[in-house]
Formats: structure tokens, sequence, C-alpha cells
């Protein structure tokens, strides 16, 4: 994948599956609230557009489906890099 790098506009390849870790390293990061807004709104959207249609009773309800999402990618990518493919 041919990248830009911001400010310099120096061109530069990364690998996709190292675009996407990186991503996802990102997205989880505890200091960020990207994740924990996204799936808000997931949960949010009426179920006829591919969300839930449903409101999270309190933030720790929030905050334990983030964990759970983050736990379930976390092994994957893990297994991915251990056996030599892109994560």
């Amino acid at each position: 994948m041919r990248v830009y790098a911001m400010g310099n506009y120096h061109v530069t390849e990364i690998d996709e599956g190292e675009a996407a870790r990186r991503f996802l390293d990102w997205l989880a990061d505890e200091a960020r609230t990207t994740l924990t807004e996204l799936i808000q709104g997931w949960l949010w959207q009426p179920t006829d557009t591919g969300g839930l249609g449903v409101l999270a009773e309190s933030a720790w309800d929030l905050a334990l489906l983030r964990a759970e999402v983050v736990a379930r990618w976390q092994p994957h990518s893990d297994t991915r890099a251990q056996d030599g493919r892109a994560g």
C-alpha cells in the first residue's frame, strides 16, 4: 500500500497487515475514546441500519463491551504474527 506522510508528503510503502495492526492498536489505546464512541454509536443505531437499537444502561456496560472487543481482536493479531501472517 502506498501512503503519504502528513506534513512533508513523503511517499512510503507499508504492508496492509501492518497498517491494520497499527490502526487497531491506535483504536484500542485506552487513552482514546474513539472505540467507545463507535460502540456507543453502533448500539444506538436502529436495527434496520445494522445497529442494535439499544441504549447501554451505564458507562460501565460500555466499558465492559469495549474490553470484550479489545480482548477478541488482540489474540487474533498475536496469533497471525506468530505464524508469519500479516496482522
